[in-house]
């Protein structure tokens, strides 16, 4: 399992090596810096986030959770009790400055109580697909058939396992729709599945017999999130 998580706001004083601490922890991936709440509700209301990391940040819309010389650290809570579809749970209050230990601590705490005591139910992805506008038909897309993702010229073709799908859906949407700790965009014309990585080189990553091309910066990020091999 793989903790998605937000940082909401900007950086207090030892928060600085906060994004180093998080990339060091091997089960926890950083979808997002949102400078407000609302632009956080966009990836809460979208993807699954287990996570919420509440930094100093100016949001009228939005009251503001932080604490003088504290990091709170939030558990997302999906569920139908509260009018938004979704909860947080107050998990640990760091001091700042804090260690990385201290982080990896808490990180620990919070995977044990997703997987042990299941305290989330994330609602959004309940069902194993979704649906996709083609230029025919809505099509049922599951997420273990989608392989990749590419971008063409006019329209974004979809390979699964025994068909393709064109639609003229925005790229952009259509992320939004697919699990962010089993999808990950790779290349400016390509998603990728990870349970369909096939072979990953020192330039390129294989998905059945098609080769994308990656950047080596792109290549240290899907070690890190899906711990690949090096090879």
């Amino acid at each position: 399992m793989v903790l998605n998580c937000i940082i909401l706001g900007n950086d207090p004083e030892g928060f600085e090596e906060l994004e180093n601490y998080l990339s060091a922890i091997p089960y926890v991936y950083l979808v997002c810096r949102s400078q407000t709440m609302q632009e956080a509700r966009f990836w809460i209301e979208t993807q699954t986030i287990h996570v919420l990391i509440a930094g100093d940040y100016n949001d009228p819309l939005s009251p503001p959770m932080t604490i003088t010389g504290m990091l709170p650290v939030l558990l997302m809570v999906y569920n139908g009790t509260s009018s938004a579809g979704f909860d947080f749970l107050p998990v640990a209050l760091m001091q700042l400055p804090f260690t990385a230990n201290a982080l990896n601590e808490v990180f620990s705490k919070i995977y044990k109580t997703i997987e042990i005591e299941a305290t989330t139910n994330p609602t959004r992805y309940s069902a194993d697909y979704f649906t996709l506008k083609t230029q025919h038909r809505i099509e049922k897309v599951f997420y273990d058939e989608l392989q990749y993702v590419e971008v063409m010229d006019d329209h974004i073709m979809l390979h699964l396992r025994d068909q393709k799908l064109v639609t003229t859906e925005k790229l952009d949407w259509i992320i939004s729709q697919l699990p962010a700790n089993a999808f990950m965009r790779v290349h400016h014309w390509f998603v990728i599945g990870f349970r369909h990585i096939t072979s990953l080189a020192e330039d390129h990553v294989m998905i059945g017999e098609a080769r994308i091309t990656l950047t080596k910066e792109m290549r240290k990020e899907l070690v890190r999130r899906y711990q690949l091999p090096m090879e």
